[in-house]
């Protein structure tokens, strides 16, 4: 049954009855499934899931939480990686519910609108470039808002999880989460359980909006920090652009993560830590006879495979024989790849080069490409870690040459390629581009980009 409220008194008092073992909800819209129930689902049930980026979003949000948080990579659980899908832009078999009676108040008086619009800039050497935006923005709705009250014994009864994302907060400023004071329940199937809804509160908006202001909250940027504050926003505002393979007589691009912009970021000159990346393949770009790579052989992959990693142990005999017979070879992806941690603006990672000595030390380093802006300024490969071939499972071993940074994850990663050069060996998914270039099936032809 739905109470309706007509004033902030009103709302101070029902509030009041549901201070302690309750988390709230607010949304301008009441929506009911086939049986008349409540009906709150989860993103994905309604929007379905893409898993190629799905593993990008979680990868990045991964490699975030270990960066603030120093939790092992591959320690980290689903709900935390899920919490920075489900916040800032992408989508997850949980939904947001709130601590915060005056953030659920805001939900349910503010309208979200989406929309898409193109920037015209320029680059580094002032050629004309499109951007695509995905233009978001919240404004005060009309007419009556919703507040869910959700029991949390009733989402225990019923197996359901809680997850207090505001724990996360550490000192890097104002992370969305915590702003919101938000909580993840857990997986669902499709839809928070209407079982668990203790009461339904009909609000006129203007209500809520006085509500707020009395909790101090007046703009989007108290609930949606701008990325001056948020270093998660301001990461995923950083990753490279990637060309759209559409017809237009202009370069376009769109974010590598396609988040919603909150914030008027025109820019007119773009600056060169602005990476804008246009298909390009190392393995393409070697005739120069000084060119360290020019015999080598090159395997290309989607970017999926860097994402879809792993630090379990794999068996690599189809990569070895790979290795005794062409020797040392690269493993180039279809994107570029940001090191959270690095402090270097447009350097990125593109695969991974592999290399074996006289003595059976084989060395795995990333591919490393230097992109201000549309220019790939520079090629190389930092230093790896080396291991030894033991029954076609490569061990790592402690060698005077490996690389002697702190950042492990970056090594295991690169590593971690091989599992899926080995996969794709293995099933047959490789065609021949060219003597020294073999193309995995799901990257597109030279000829059709």
């Amino acid at each position: 049954m739905t109470t309706f409220i007509k004033s902030v008194n009103e709302l101070e008092a029902h509030f009041s009855k549901y201070k302690k073992g309750y988390l709230y909800r607010g949304q301008v819209k009441h929506f009911v499934d086939s049986k008349g129930r409540t009906n709150i689902p989860t993103s994905f049930s309604r929007h379905g899931c893409i898993p190629d980026v799905m593993f990008k979003w979680t990868h990045y949000a991964k490699a975030m939480i270990r960066g603030y948080s120093s939790v092992d990579y591959f320690d980290i659980d689903l709900e935390l990686s899920q919490a920075i899908l489900q916040h800032y832009g992408w989508r997850s078999f949980y939904v947001d519910l709130t601590k915060s009676f005056s953030i659920a108040c805001w939900f349910a008086s503010n309208a979200y609108e989406e929309s898409k619009s193109i920037h015209m800039s320029e680059d580094i050497h002032e050629n004309p470039v499109w951007l695509v935006h995905k233009d978001a923005k919240y404004s005060q709705s009309k007419g009556n808002g919703h507040i869910y009250i959700i029991d949390c014994l009733a989402l225990e009864t019923l197996d359901i999880k809680i997850h207090d994302l505001t724990l996360m907060q550490g000192n890097e400023g104002r992370l969305r989460f915590y702003a919101q004071q938000a909580c993840l329940v857990g997986n669902l199937n499709d839809r928070l359980p209407p079982q668990v809804i203790a009461s339904h509160i009909e609000v006129p908006s203007s209500v809520l909006k006085d509500y707020c202001e009395k909790n101090l909250i007046h703009d989007v940027s108290d609930v949606f920090p701008s990325s001056d504050e948020d270093f998660v926003l301001k990461t995923l505002l950083s990753l490279p652009w990637e060309k759209m393979n559409i017809d237009s007589p202009i370069s376009t691009f769109r974010r590598g993560l396609e988040i919603p912009d909150y914030e008027d970021n025109f820019i007119k000159h773009l600056p060169p830590n602005v990476t804008l990346y246009e298909n390009f393949w190392v393995s393409d770009n070697r005739n120069d006879s000084d060119n360290p790579f020019k015999g080598l052989i090159f395997y290309k992959l989607p970017q999926f495979s860097y994402y879809a990693n792993t630090n379990e142990e794999f068996d690599l005999g189809l990569v070895s024989e790979a290795l005794k017979r062409h020797g040392d070879f690269v493993v180039e992806i279809d994107g570029l790849v940001k090191i959270v941690e690095a402090q270097e603006e447009y350097i990125y990672e593109k695969g991974i080069h592999v290399s074996v000595d006289e003595d059976g030390y084989i060395s795995v380093s990333g591919l490393v490409v230097s992109h201000p802006s549309s220019v790939v300024a520079g090629v190389g490969t930092n230093v790896g870690w080396i291991y030894k071939n033991n029954h076609n499972a490569w061990k790592r071993v402690d060698h005077q040459d490996e690389c002697p940074c702190n950042n492990s994850l970056r090594h295991q990663l690169q590593f971690s390629l091989l599992r899926m050069l080995n996969e794709a060996i293995k099933n047959e998914e490789l065609i021949i581009e060219n003597n020294y270039c073999y193309r995995h099936k799901s990257v597109p032809s030279p000829l059709h980009i």
